[in-house]
């Protein structure tokens, strides 16, 4: 009877060992990245130098009852999940301590709809199963996270997800828990990240286990990010519970007169007021434009606001000066040279006088560059002019302006770049591709040797990390 036990002891325990060197593992490397419009937005100049250097921001390892996210970003922050146990911890390596956390906290965020604050986790999701796009060579599908009932882009967070890979969510990323995938780009308010490398590795206990040798440490208590920029900050009257604006030094700039303020972009920041209008204050303060309108939006510095008024959309510029009558179903200013409008559930595109560059009659207009647009009908994507004239011979599978007048392709699993006839200029061989910045490219055929190369597809020189 013992040896029986013995062999059923030794028996679980191969077993348990061989389960999970079974499991798959996945590593995905993200970057900086500008959400879905590839527009520069809020991102300061700072983050815009992160996101064009290559250099990775986070690494995650999941399987399927585990996580391991690494942030590179000013340092190395590692946090370690098991779904199953419901356990998470943060290491340290300077210091060889670990501290108990949650799997993920939630963010408290700035809104205009259902209060003044909100967290992520009470943002309901909405599947969008006809888009898709390409991200590190996967298939992904999108959501949209708002408030019930809120169309405010303001709040919105946009995911791009791959449903053939676990769950990811950490930290106050909460929502991606109702993802049902791996989110591989997540964008909101002007920022985003996006994966540009996915691979699978072999399975390592060590990943997800606390390292031989490390001390418990003390948690720490999180505190509410009062930052509105690098000077400025809120504070809140604890009787009214309204906010104002203080500078470095805790000199009130403002009365705390505000139901909410939003973080500057640029020289100004949005506030509301205790009804819920909007209005725009300056770097001292003072109030350029009163609390009155039902909405407003500034995502790129030096850009026009969105106002709305009468559920109509127009434009303002920063002193309140109106530049485009409030008439339309929805606008929004992806850069500094054009904005998106909607008729009805048709989109188009102006530039900031009003003129009309793209007519409104198409349900999504991806990219606008070199007086063409970029729209996707019936899952396929296609190149338009002015007129509406179709310039490719047929619809593609995934499209985006390279730069160098030339689009980037996705075909048969694979990238490659067309002109804008549809001809093809660099052939369908790269499991990564990224647009033309200063006239190089960087591809991938096997996503472990990238290479820079020209508009003509030669090769330039290696990617050195």
């Amino acid at each position: 009877m013992k040896h029986f036990f013995l062999c059923i002891a030794f028996f679980t325990l191969v077993f348990a060992k061989t389960s999970l060197a079974q499991q798959k593992v996945f590593k995905i490397t993200y970057q900086f990245a500008d959400p879905e419009t590839g527009t520069d937005t809020s991102a300061s100049e700072f983050i815009k130098i992160l996101a064009g250097n290559g250099e990775a921001l986070m690494h995650a390892y999941i399987c399927k009852d585990q996580m391991r996210v690494e942030s590179l970003l000013f340092g190395k922050s590692i946090q370690i999940s098991n779904i199953k146990d419901e356990t998470s911890y943060l290491i340290d390596e300077n210091s060889k301590t670990y501290t108990s956390t949650d799997l993920a906290t939630g963010k408290l965020i700035e809104t205009s709809a259902g209060g003044d604050y909100a967290y992520s986790s009470d943002f309901e999701m909405s599947l969008i199963p006809n888009e898709k796009k390409i991200i590190a060579g996967l298939s992904c599908k999108k959501a949209t996270f708002n408030l019930a009932g809120s169309k405010d882009k303001q709040t919105e967070i946009t995911v791009w997800y791959a449903e053939n890979l676990p769950k990811l969510y950490w930290g106050t990323y909460d929502y991606l828990e109702k993802v049902p995938g791996a989110a591989l780009s997540i964008g909101a308010e002007g920022l985003g990240i996006q994966a540009t490398k996915v691979e699978e590795v072999p399975y390592d206990t060590a990943l997800f286990e606390i390292p031989e040798g490390y001390e418990e440490g003390e948690a720490e208590e999180t505190a509410t990010d009062s930052a509105l920029n690098d000077h400025l900050s809120w504070y809140q009257d604890p009787n009214t519970e309204f906010f104002g604006v203080q500078d470095s030094l805790g000199n009130k700039l403002t009365p705390a007169k505000y139901a909410s303020i939003y973080a500057y972009v640029g020289d100004y920041a949005i506030v509301t007021d205790a009804a819920q209008m909007f209005g725009l204050i300056d770097l001292q303060g003072k109030e350029v434009i009163p609390c009155q309108y039902e909405s407003l939006s500034l995502d790129t510095e030096g850009a026009p606001l969105v106002f709305m008024k009468d559920q109509k959309y127009g434009l303002l510029d920063n002193s309140g000066k109106l530049l485009l009558a409030a008439k339309y179903d929805f606008i929004s200013v992806p850069s500094l040279s054009h904005a998106l409008y909607n008729e009805g559930d048709l989109t188009g595109v102006l530039d900031l006088k009003g003129n009309v560059l793209i007519p409104a009659k198409y349900e999504t207009i991806s990219e606008y560059r070199d007086n063409l647009a970029l729209i996707v009908e019936n899952l396929t994507y296609q190149l338009v002019d002015k007129s509406g004239k179709k310039l490719l011979p047929t619809g593609q599978e995934y499209l985006s302006f390279a730069g160098e007048k030339l689009l980037l392709a996705f075909k048969d699993n694979t990238y490659g770049y067309l002109d804008y006839s549809g001809k093809v200029v660099i052939p369908f061989k790269f499991q990564n591709a990224q647009p033309f910045e200063n006239g190089l490219a960087l591809v991938s055929e096997d996503l472990e040797n990238f290479y820079y190369i020209n508009a003509k597809g030669k090769f330039i020189k290696k990617y050195e990390e």
